[in-house]
């Protein structure tokens, strides 16, 4: 048995801390108990991270029909079959669905080939329809394609919002510092989502609104906000602006809004 390896684990964003040992021919995976994301605590995906690297069930070479074969056949009747659905139907007629834990250079040599040399711009990757539209958000509201918080924030806050995130699924790990904080320092929790997940079974106030109707909502929060005086004056002075244009197009008439949204007034 070997020394444990710190690492992180590659799967969602919350980044946990892991220890992985290699044991019998195996790797072994354990939570860093020191970690800052996750103190020790793994979902099942990262617990059972050890068994992705067995070699029972890995694909070592290629295959076809469930026969293996060299590269060279591999690859040409890859290379046959793109030439002729191209040749009968153009370019467009393929496409890549790339997977997003893909190191920069392997996004940019699958870019390359669909782009530059097949000639289609039909290249998507998981990383679009997970994280793009909430980078490109970040950079709008807040100037960074960062998070601006911080796990700590979790244990400190009074009020929790979730909205459109089911985290009792997608991070059960930071689900959990949620539960913990709820329970140690009587936290509240809203989540915001058409859908009642089981993250609703901790909120003191499930949202259920209309698909689509996100903007109604937040903007009739901050037109509210700011006539009941809730706003934190000097946090807006010092970091926000765009305040007076954004309450300018921002509706405070809660029923309308509460109407739009599907919801109570």
């Amino acid at each position: 048995m070997t020394e444990p390896i710190s690492t992180t684990c590659p799967y969602c964003g919350v980044g946990c801390g892991i220890r992985a040992t290699v044991a019998k021919g195996a790797v072994e995976i354990s939570g860093d108990p020191s970690h800052p994301a996750n103190f020790g605590r793994l979902c099942s995906k990262g617990s059972a991270l050890g068994e992705t690297t067995d070699l029972e069930g890995r694909l070592l070479y290629p295959e076809i029909a469930g026969q293996r074969v060299g590269w060279d056949r591999a690859l040409d009747l890859v290379a046959d079959r793109f030439g002729e659905l191209i040749a009968a139907h153009g370019p467009d007629s393929v496409a890549f669905y790339v997977s997003g834990q893909l190191l920069t250079e392997d996004y940019y040599v699958a870019n390359k080939l669909m782009k530059g040399f097949i000639g289609s711009g039909n290249i998507d990757t998981n990383s679009r329809l997970c994280m793009s539209s909430s980078v490109a958000g970040h950079k709008r509201a807040f100037g960074s394609d960062t998070v601006p918080n911080a796990y700590a924030d979790f244990e400190q806050a009074s009020l929790i919002i979730l909205t459109g995130s089911n985290a009792a699924w997608c991070h059960p790990v930071l689900y959990q510092r949620i539960v913990a904080a709820r329970a140690e320092n009587g936290t509240r929790v809203v989540v915001i989502d058409p859908r009642r997940t089981q993250s609703c079974d901790i909120a003191d106030l499930h949202l259920p609104l209309r698909s689509g109707t996100d903007a109604h909502l937040f903007n009739g929060l901050l037109a509210w906000l700011h006539a009941e005086g809730c706003m934190d004056a000097a946090f807006v002075d010092n970091h926000t602006e765009g305040l007076t244009d954004a309450l300018a197009q921002a509706d405070a008439d809660i029923p309308a809004i509460a109407r739009a949204c599907g919801l109570r007034a």
